[in-house]
């Protein structure tokens, strides 16, 4: 099983991370992929027993505190690790900006840039601005070699928008799939391209309903870990009918191919 979206440099984790490692791999979880997403982040070495993917990028949410020089920051930590992708980065509409997110849209471009100069593969957020990150997505689509969509939620008709039709375009779903709550993401996740179809836990947030949360004390019922993956792929299995070790391997092997386009 491959998690295709997590933060092992959350610094609630940090003192924690044989634990929320070993209770993963316990499980079946061998690789993932671990978004640093402010600058803080991006210097900092994280070791463990999964097969780890670095991301850089400056998520949305941390751009109004971004140091000022952080674009060039990003670029550094980026050419150090040739095999690293570019996020989590994109467009939120989740927490209202005073500026209407102009800022969130300039930071978007500047990665989108750096992102096509070094030839990386992007991981996008795009929560309630889905709409708006696709026109922004829209000049750069065709010279990205990868766009991962992450905790993707919207209308299954969205799939035929020209940018997501295109076959370097992968969904990753998560447990947001689990809520009772949930009416569109079940259709969506049933209408995604199996050959571009992911899983992720988002840890050590969005800890799904029905999952183990990560005991750390204060933080007990509040943290997700990737041990959680399997009740996710579970869940995906039963919309798809497809047997979860299937599932398990196609996921995994679409995660892969992903990373394989690398340059």
């Amino acid at each position: 099983m491959f998690d295709s979206h997590l933060h092992l440099r959350d610094p609630r984790i940090i003192p924690y991370h044989a634990r929320f490692v070993k209770e993963a791999i316990d499980l079946g979880v061998t690789g993932c992929i671990d978004c640093a997403v402010r600058p803080e982040d991006w210097n900092a070495e994280v070791r463990c027993a999964l097969n780890v993917t670095t991301a850089f990028g400056l998520h949305p949410w941390c751009v109004a505190t971004a140091c000022p020089d952080w674009a060039d920051f990003l670029e550094c930590a980026l050419r150090a690790d040739p095999g690293a992708l570019v996020g989590e980065i994109g467009l939120d509409g989740i927490r209202k900006t005073f500026d209407g997110g102009a800022a969130q849209r300039e930071a978007l471009q500047i990665q989108l840039a750096l992102a096509v100069r070094l030839g990386r593969p992007v991981i996008l957020h795009g929560a309630r601005a889905w709409g708006a990150l696709l026109h922004a997505l829209e000049p750069w689509a065709d010279k990205l070699p990868a766009i991962l969509l992450h905790g993707v939620s919207f209308s299954p008709d969205l799939l035929r928008h020209p940018v997501l039709s295109r076959s370097n375009v992968w969904f990753s779903v998560g447990g947001a799939l689990l809520s009772p709550a949930a009416q569109t993401l079940p259709r969506l996740a049933a209408a995604i391209p199996l050959d571009r179809l992911l899983v992720e836990t988002d840890s050590p947030d969005m800890l799904p309903i029905g999952g183990e949360p990560l005991v750390l004390g204060q933080y007990r019922a509040l943290l997700n870990s990737p041990a959680n993956l399997p009740l996710i792929l579970r869940a995906l299995a039963r919309i798809r009918d497809i047997p979860f070790a299937e599932l398990a391997d196609l996921t995994a092997a679409n995660a892969h191919a992903l990373l394989a386009t690398r340059g």
